[in-house]
């Protein structure tokens, strides 16, 4: 079966870890250090990203982790805007190779996005110039799950009208390319974009992808 679209990650792939100096400008609003912060951001953030929690839940948690007062309104927002930023950082390479892609559509392999994403980050990625090259964009807060959840790779397999073995996907963490190929998706581990390239030259050479 050929590849009809080529899916996605954004955290990892097409945008950088946060830098130190968005993890310095978050960890300061909160009223902490850095090494004291991000302990205390990863338990929730699987389920603020599947949208089970909201913002005002997922910040209140943090804090009351860290001892910290729960923000008030004025301070939620700029908790909201300063991780919207941190996650900003792009990968150059990938936006290039995104819109080498794009220009390929008309041969029929088409781009989508699947990105575990609070509500927050979805729309502000749907609002981004670069997000046009995908033609769907398939964010967990808006489904209630988020990856490795099989049924979001049903979801996505619904939404592009396609079978398992149309789709290629690419991801940064190994526990979502393994879910997505028990499902039949043939999946590309990133470690950066030449890899990638590499990789996607191999699969144009077998004829798998056009």
């Amino acid at each position: 079966m050929r590849t009809e679209w080529i899916v996605f990650d954004f955290g990892g792939v097409i945008c950088m870890p946060p830098p130190d100096h968005a993890s310095e400008a978050l960890a300061r609003t909160v009223g902490v250090t850095p090494a004291e912060f991000w302990p205390a951001y990863w338990p929730d953030r699987a389920a603020y990203d599947a949208g089970t929690l909201s913002a005002a839940e997922f910040w209140s948690g943090l804090c009351v982790r860290l001892d910290r007062p729960v923000p008030d309104p004025d301070r939620l927002d700029l908790l909201v805007a300063g991780d919207l930023a941190a996650w900003m950082h792009l990968n150059q390479d990938t936006l290039d190779l995104l819109a080498e892609l794009a220009e390929l559509a008309d041969r029929g392999v088409a781009l989508a996005l699947l990105s575990n994403a609070p509500a927050e980050m979805a729309r502000h990625l749907d609002e981004q110039p670069w997000a046009r090259v995908f033609r769907h964009r398939v964010f967990s807060a808006d489904l209630g799950l988020a990856k490795p959840d099989p049924r979001i790779y049903h979801h996505l397999c619904a939404q592009l009208d396609a079978q398992p073995g149309e789709l290629l996907f690419v991801d940064d963490r190994p526990e979502n390319l393994d879910a997505a190929r028990a499902l039949g998706i043939e999946s590309l581990l990133f470690t950066d974009t030449p890899t990638l390239r590499a990789d996607l030259d191999r699969a144009r050479a077998t004829g798998s992808v056009r």
